[in-house]
């Protein structure tokens, strides 16, 4: 696809502020050194991305969305997907925590909340004020989601009252709002709450020790008898299956972008590298068997850079079949084009001076977060026999 000016414009802007501004702190982020969300804080400042933020409180989200042309909708569609991209190709990881707070805590609010639950809640999470979580997965509920679900919510009076557990949960330790689904014990139905992290009743694990996505913290949350105003369901009413399908649609294909991000720079490295790598007098590119590895990567990344551009393009409409196979396929391209640029390498590959070996840990996350590689294949098959 022949990008615009302002495409061009957009892309630039946000590569050179990953490269001079996210790169550096990477090592600090990956080693807890330092923590991801005063950086996530100062990121969406200086990038604008806290305007979102002012059109809820100074119109509402309709409204200024009624007001933006097309080509300007094409180009904020465009500059969402990039920041996805241009992030994950430095730190997976960080967009880890940046998708989940912002989009899936956030946008989930601004999507489906009341106007007053938009300007409490997404809002400071939109500005990154406040770190969000997304509270789906328990210990014994996580491909099975809605039918092994054990936690629980009881109304009484204007409260109801949470009982159970969540795990895996991104942001879980540095949370502030959990937006955490639960059913409910009168007619078992799934509805979603919008918890604080001040509500009594409510405490995190520690930081789960992870192979990969490091700089994102992970933890279990814990549910003992919180009281949750009946204000604070999220829009105000009952949460249907669907809303949850629809979020994890949205995540999905926010994964998806991140297996493309980690395999374009993975590609890159190791092309770069072997251009420059000598063994027996010549460059090891010109070995045919390092080509043979280049030219399947390269075929991987195309593929997968057209299955993004045209999702990015029809995100709005995109069916859930079509959300998971881009995800199944992308995902096991992320760690495919990763394992062969450790492999073209070498022992360089194995150190982390050269970022491959973060970047494959990384990706190996994708195949399992939002729905297993198993998982995928059984849902895209229901939805191709049921045609």
């Amino acid at each position: 696809m022949e990008l615009t000016e302002s495409q061009i414009a957009v892309r630039d802007l946000y590569r050179a502020y990953m490269t001079n501004e996210l790169e550096p702190r990477t090592e600090a982020f990956e080693s807890g050194e330092e923590s991801v969300f005063p950086f996530m804080k100062k990121m969406i400042k200086d990038l604008g991305l806290d305007l979102a933020a002012d059109a809820i409180l100074n119109k509402g989200e309709k409204s200024a969305k009624s007001e933006v042309d097309t080509e300007m909708a094409e180009l904020m569609r465009y500059a969402e997907t990039q920041l996805i991209i241009e992030i994950s190709r430095i730190n997976p990881g960080f967009q880890q925590s940046f998708g989940v707070s912002v989009g899936l805590c956030g946008g989930n609010i601004v999507i489906r909340g009341t106007q007053q639950q938009k300007e409490k809640y997404a809002v400071p999470l939109l500005r990154g004020e406040k770190v969000g979580c997304w509270c789906l997965t328990e210990p014994g509920a996580g491909s099975d989601a809605f039918g092994s679900m054990r936690t629980t919510v009881k109304r009484e009076g204007d409260e109801y009252v949470m009982n159970g557990s969540k795990t895996f949960i991104t942001n879980g330790p540095d949370g502030d709002i959990f937006l955490v689904y639960a059913r409910n014990e009168e007619d078992s139905s799934i509805q979603a709450f919008i918890v604080e992290r001040e509500f009594a009743g409510l405490s995190t694990g520690k930081p789960f020790k992870k192979m990969g996505m490091r700089c994102s913290p992970t933890s279990e949350v814990f549910f003992d008898n919180v009281r949750i105003p009946v204000a604070n369901i999220l829009g105000g009413g009952n949460s249907d299956r669907d809303h949850v399908r629809k979020s994890l649609s949205r995540e999905r294909m926010g994964i998806s972008v991140m297996g493309y991000a980690i395999a374009d720079r993975c590609f890159e490295i190791a092309r770069d590298y072997a251009k420059e790598r000598e063994q027996g007098g010549q460059p090891i590119a010109n070995y045919q068997l390092i080509q043979s590895r280049l030219t399947r990567m390269y075929i991987d990344v195309s593929n997968a850079r057209r299955i993004v551009e045209s999702s990015s393009a029809t995100a709005e409409g995109l069916s859930a079949l079509d959300a998971c196979a881009a995800k199944l396929f992308l995902a096991e391209v992320g760690t495919r084009v990763a394992t062969e640029a450790i492999h073209i390498l070498a022992g360089y590959g194995y150190m982390e001076e050269y970022k491959v070996e973060r970047l494959m840990r990384d990706a190996m996350l994708l195949e399992l977060g939002g729905g297993t590689t198993e998982i995928q294949i059984l849902t895209i098959a229901k939805h191709i026999l049921a045609e």
